[in-house]
């Protein structure tokens, strides 16, 4: 008995002393956390964002358009996980499976006016409600922000 007992405790600190990061979006401070492109407080939870590299750190921003143009620089290749709050619910959702809408009618943080939402069709009636530009895809948004934006708002 006291040998699988003392088994068990090993086991237990084994797994506990794991180097496999933790999945899931992690908590961000309001007030307090930093966003990682622009250096501004984060402070505002309907345009927050992060994303996960494989060796567990978490990159934070104020706003979707600092996430995309960090991630233009980024080893693409080491990100594990991407996080966006939904803008509905104020939940995290993943950011690969979001949808995204640009709006000038809604006002975020660094003035980028993108907002992701977990549905398609909420998605593409926010787009119309605000007279936005449903962009879809992380990839379709990030590429719009970095090459399209300006052109379109010209």
């Amino acid at each position: 008995m006291k040998v699988r007992f003392a088994l068990l405790i090993v086991c237990v600190l084994v797994c506990s002393c794991s180097d496999t990061p933790e999945r899931g979006p992690v908590k961000i401070y309001y007030g307090e956390d930093i966003c990682e492109r622009c250096k501004m407080i984060i402070s505002e939870k309907d345009f927050a964002a992060q994303y996960q590299v494989s060796t567990g750190k978490t990159v934070k921003f104020d706003d979707l358009g600092c996430m995309f143009h960090y991630m233009d620089g980024a080893n693409k290749a080491q990100m594990s996980a991407v996080y966006v709050m939904d803008y509905d619910s104020k939940q995290w959702v993943d950011g690969e499976s979001a949808y995204y809408v640009w709006t000038e009618n809604i006002s975020t943080p660094m003035g980028h006016g993108v907002v992701a939402l977990k549905d398609s069709r909420e998605a593409a009636e926010l787009s119309n409600k605000e007279k936005g530009k449903y962009l879809g895809s992380l990839k379709s948004a990030s590429d719009w922000v970095l090459k399209d934006m300006k052109n379109n708002l010209d």
